[in-house]
């Protein structure tokens, strides 16, 4: 069973690497969050856990950390622990619904919060109404 369980992730992975190969001229609205069995999510490798918050729209056009723009339209975020261009895997763990995210900017800097989305991410994380919550966070290589 574990080892089932073990072929679904790496399966799902694979189809999450799949989704993001092209991400700049993918339409952050036509992202599927794909659901991960709680049997599974439960089970994740996750490199860091805890709490996510996003930034909205009023930071748009401003720097981020890798001198791009900041664009709430895009599926992106701010983390301390990880290299700007990292690949993420955001799950929600409330709802276990997953967002694919490159990582852009520094921060979170308020809090016990480990990483910061986008307006875009959010809204796939399903997240925006209550603002923070929980998450697993795994790289994506």
């Amino acid at each position: 069973m574990e080892n089932k369980l073990n072929i679904m992730l790496v399966l799902v992975v694979f189809v999450l690497f799949l989704c993001s190969c092209n991400p700049k001229h993918a339409d952050p609205s036509s992202h599927r969050p794909i659901d991960i069995p709680k049997a599974i999510a439960s089970k994740l490798q996750c490199l860091q856990r805890g709490i996510a918050s996003w930034y909205g729209t009023h930071m748009n056009g401003h720097l981020t950390a890798s001198g791009e723009k900041y664009n709430s339209k895009a599926l992106t975020a701010a983390s301390r622990k990880f290299s700007l261009g990292t690949k993420l895997n955001v799950i929600n763990l409330q709802n276990n619904r997953n967002v694919l995210v490159t990582v852009n900017d520094r921060g979170p800097y308020f809090g016990e919060r480990i990483i910061d989305m986008s307006v875009a991410a959010a809204e796939a994380l399903d997240m925006k109404e209550a603002g923070l919550v929980p998450v697993c966070v795994q790289k994506i290589e």
